[in-house]
């Protein structure tokens, strides 16, 4: 523009001579009583001002339409650097459930029904020993990860086979805890206790150590209502494979396990009880984990597909940490409370639901029942006025909603329901006691998932904690 602007002022290119005839021809009206020389001069500055005009503005438009490339190009490296952040995820997440769940294991599920009469309690326990093989592959032609688990019972068999996609699967990379939920799951009548329709179920795995996990399934019926709860403690199964169940790989028996689960093996199982549970503080922190979804881009503008429309992706998620501690208080009576004190947080937080304080009845309490083995002692707490079934057995904590709490269409908006899993551990060479006062070291295992309104997994998270006694 300066090279223009100069070039055009230079003496050669400026027209000195013109008649009073000629810039009347041209439309300019000029001022009487000015003299020709004066005439002229404001002319040529006129007809330059007017050339410069339309520089400026052609030079413009360029600079309008050029200012995009930058932008895209800036878009599509910020675009490219997400997506290889979310495939590294993937890849982890895909890792872990191979190296540590994949083979066999055998375990006992114990079964039960909780009543919507509170009064009535637990009904209908079972339990039920089995082995189960499980089988992470891929589905080429739907471009999708699958699981396959054969339960082994009996002289009975099973089989379910499910999209880790379509079952919002959520993983610990660390460890490699897991939860999962199913749309009218295949799992065996004589494994959850019951021969009715299960119409939704909410699976959650928990890695306590190289050889030892436990699963808790919340099964809810066609209503919506918590219709059967699972807790399976399984053991790695150091048996060869059955061929004619899956083609196990020939460097299975041999398959090192991550070095970072071998560190918990000095802690055995914590029958907790409300005495133990209520003798201190918990300290400790909550990884967060909200899925990601892809959807097409479509032109300018924020248009795109509806939060129903969008598709799920396998092990993509945004991350966080939260600083947490609870807190039991207990009566010694009916009366129990579970505040929870929130701290500093870095990127995603917890949602609101499940770092809000809570109170409960204590409806059953097994606890120092001695007539009841310890492993087989339950209590079962009513909290938050019958909104929260809460359950010990043994070493595992449950917090699941009573019912399913999701929007129908037309329906009114509600808060976000979330399930809570625990398992408890001590420190100890010798077999753990509980006794009133013990100062032996307790830590806990935290798995949980938070839902939408309409019925999408939110948020999913797993914590460590530790006892404070002080």
């Amino acid at each position: 523009l300066v090279f223009a602007f100069g070039s055009g002022l230079t003496s050669a290119n400026f027209p000195r001579s013109r008649s009073i005839k000629t810039i009347t021809d041209q439309g300019y009206l000029l001022a009487p009583g000015i003299d020709q020389d004066r005439e002229e001069v404001l002319v040529d500055i006129l007809f330059y001002i007017m050339k410069l005009w339309r520089i400026l503005t052609t030079s413009a438009c360029i600079c309008r339409i050029y200012s995009f490339i930058p932008l895209k190009s800036n878009i599509q490296h910020k675009r490219s650097t997400y997506l290889f952040e979310q495939v590294n995820q993937s890849k982890d997440a895909l890792r872990i459930l191979v190296d540590y769940h994949e083979g066999t294991w055998k375990g006992i599920a114990k079964s039960f029904s909780v009543s919507r009469d509170v009064s009535a309690g637990i009904r209908m326990r079972k339990a039920l020993e089995y082995k189960s093989t499980m089988k992470v592959g891929l589905d080429l032609q739907n471009q999708d990860y699958t699981m396959s688990e054969i339960f082994e019972w009996n002289d009975k068999m099973a089989q379910r086979d499910f999209s880790l996609v379509q079952a919002s699967v959520d993983v610990d990379t660390v460890d490699g805890s897991y939860s999962i939920d199913n749309i009218l799951p295949k799992l065996p009548s004589d494994l959850i206790g019951t021969e009715s329709l299960i119409n939704f179920s909410i699976e959650h795995c928990v890695a306590v150590n190289d050889g030892a996990r436990i699963r808790v399934f919340a099964l809810y019926g066609i209503d919506q209502s918590l219709a059967r709860i699972v807790v399976c403690q399984e053991e790695r199964n150091l048996e060869p494979v059955r061929e004619d169940i899956l083609k196990a790989s020939p460097n299975q028996e041999s398959k090192e396990r991550p070095e970072f689960i071998k560190a918990s093996e000095s802690f055995s199982s914590f029958p907790m009880n409300l005495l133990e549970l209520t003798s201190g503080a918990w300290l400790g922190n909550m990884v967060v984990r909200e899925p990601a979804s892809y959807e097409e881009p479509r032109g300018f503008g924020s248009g795109g597909l509806s939060r129903k429309q969008r598709r799920k992706q396998f092990g993509k998620w945004s991350m966080g940490v939260q600083r947490i501690a609870y807190q039991w208080n207990w009566d010694f009576e009916e009366s129990i409370q579970k505040n929870i004190s929130v701290g500093k947080e870095l990127g995603l937080g917890l949602p609101e639901e499940m770092t809000s304080s809570i109170s409960g009845t204590i409806c059953e309490n097994e606890g120092f029942k001695t007539n009841i083995p310890k492993e087989e002692r339950l209590t079962y707490v009513d909290w938050m006025g019958g909104n929260q079934v809460g359950i010990f057995l043994n070493n595992v904590g449950m917090q699941l909603p009573r019912n399913l709490d999701f929007e129908q269409p037309g329906g009114r908006n509600r808060r976000s329901t979330f399930t809570e899993i625990s398992v408890y551990q001590a420190e100890s060479s010798e077999d753990v006691d509980t006794e009133i006062g013990s100062t032996m070291n307790c830590v806990c295992s935290v798995i949980a998932r938070a839902y939408s309104t309409d019925g999408q997994l939110k948020q999913a998270a797993t914590g460590f904690f530790e006892l404070n006694r002080a």
